[in-house]
């Protein structure tokens, strides 16, 4: 079953999430590869780039360093609605 490309900005957060730190940078071009390679969804970096800028508009807290990468210092935390 072919993934849709909707799902991209998911596997950006999960890159992000669960596989950077702040000692531990990752590049827009490695993250594009990872989704390509292993989700079978055409992507490139420019995509990447734009769902960062995505997830920051959603308060996520990404921190980029010019040249190096980037990492998610933290996500957003929503309170119980009752």
């Amino acid at each position: 079953m072919k993934k849709s490309k909707k799902l991209i900005i998911l596997y950006v957060y999960d890159a992000l999430k669960y596989e950077s730190s702040e000692n531990c940078l990752l590049h827009q071009t490695k993250i594009a590869k990872q989704i390509s390679n292993y989700c079978e969804i055409s992507c490139d970096r420019k995509t990447v780039a734009r769902n960062i800028k995505y997830l920051s508009e959603y308060d996520c807290d990404i921190v980029t360093i010019k040249g190096k990468g980037c990492y998610m210092n933290s996500y957003p935390y929503f309170e119980k609605i009752d």
